[in-house]
């Protein structure tokens, strides 16, 4: 047997030593996928910040809503979600102009949005206020202010879409359509 093969060389042997113990090292230290930390507070400025654009996720099992249309929960939220994955109405949705007031497990924000309609493009733009309520770390409540039927009117022209710098009210400042606010 040729004594070279039998026993390799020093440099050799650190080599492979190096190269296994950097494979294993590798596993061992290699990052785990990240995994987002529940945060469970009701300090709502806490759980926004953890949360972000996130909060409607986070909804607590006995969550209820309340829109200028209706009603919600858990349950009707998952049959809107459903019908809205097959069949949307509007796309390519933008919130910016977010102004938020906190109060221990209560908050408030009102924001702009942009939506476009799936039929013709048209790009729609309203704005809204709604309060939530946290609950376990959860949503449980959100009650949301402004009628969306703004979008509605002016994807028919009879609406103005907001200037940027007007305040988030339920209606554009130039809007020429008035109706009786119905209590």
């Amino acid at each position: 047997m040729n004594p070279s093969l039998a026993r390799p060389s020093a440099l050799l042997t650190a080599a492979l030593c190096l190269a296994l113990g950097a494979g294993f090292a590798r596993g061992a230290d290699a990052p785990a996928a990240p995994t987002p930390t529940p945060v469970v507070t009701n300090d709502s400025r806490t759980w926004i910040a953890a949360y972000g654009d996130n909060i409607w996720a986070q909804y607590h099992p006995d969550w209820q809503g309340w829109f200028p249309g209706g009603h919600s929960n858990r349950f009707h939220q998952m049959y809107v979600q459903n019908v809205w994955d097959h069949h949307p109405i509007t796309t390519d949705w933008k919130e910016f102009n977010r102004a938020w007031l906190f109060d221990g497990e209560w908050f408030a924000v009102e924001w702009f949005y942009t939506a476009k309609f799936t039929d013709d493009g048209f790009m729609q733009w309203e704005g809204t206020l709604g309060i939530g309520h946290l609950k376990d770390g959860k949503l449980i409540s959100w009650t949301e202010f402004f009628d969306d039927q703004i979008g509605n009117l002016q994807h028919l022209r009879m609406m103005p879409l907001y200037d940027i710098k007007e305040p988030v009210f339920p209606w554009p400042a130039r809007s020429y359509l008035r109706m009786p606010y119905r209590p």
